[in-house]
């Protein structure tokens, strides 16, 4: 990749970590990730987060359609999925010790949906308390999954390098 290349790479990221940080401060949230399709897997990775420790980034550093967590739900179901309180989801029982350790009671994942309706990723934002997620804040997610729907549809997310911050 030569340098114009680079360049182009970190501005992508960037651009998609300003607007999961926007999303994680207005939604309330402590913390957030944004997983891009990788199409040659046909899974999510995570392109960009904040506030996640290496057992979390290890756990979910692919997530399948068919896997129970939100994101996993999100990327199946194409629509948001919201857990309020991770504590009483059966589905995401086997992700219950990772969460409790990254301090999260409750999440919602947000797919970033191509103008085609097929998945370019998911949003997610996490929340210390249990049912901090309400509906008034679903009109700004879906304006950030929008942007981020934007932002990968005028790249080609394909010759990025994949960078997660912490």
């Amino acid at each position: 990749m030569g340098n114009e290349g680079m360049v182009k790479s970190y501005e992508f990221h960037d651009s998609l970590l300003n607007i999961l940080d926007a999303a994680i401060v207005e939604c309330g949230a402590i913390k957030g990730n944004v997983q891009l399709l990788d199409k040659e897997r046909g899974a999510l990775y995570i392109a960009v987060q904040r506030g996640f420790d290496a057992a979390f980034m290890q756990l979910f550093q692919f997530v399948r359609v068919d896997e129970p967590s939100a994101c996993g739900r999100a990327f199946r179901q194409r629509q948001r999925v919201t857990i309020q309180d991770i504590m009483t989801d059966l589905f995401f029982a086997p992700y219950v010790s990772i969460a409790r350790a990254n301090g999260f009671q409750s999440v919602q994942s947000t797919p970033i949906l191509a103008n085609s309706g097929n998945v370019l990723g998911v949003l997610s934002t996490h929340f210390a308390q249990a049912n901090q997620y309400s509906e008034k804040m679903a009109g700004p997610l879906d304006r950030y999954a929008s942007k981020m729907a934007t932002l990968i549809s005028e790249h080609d997310t394909d010759r990025f390098v994949r960078v997660a911050v912490a």
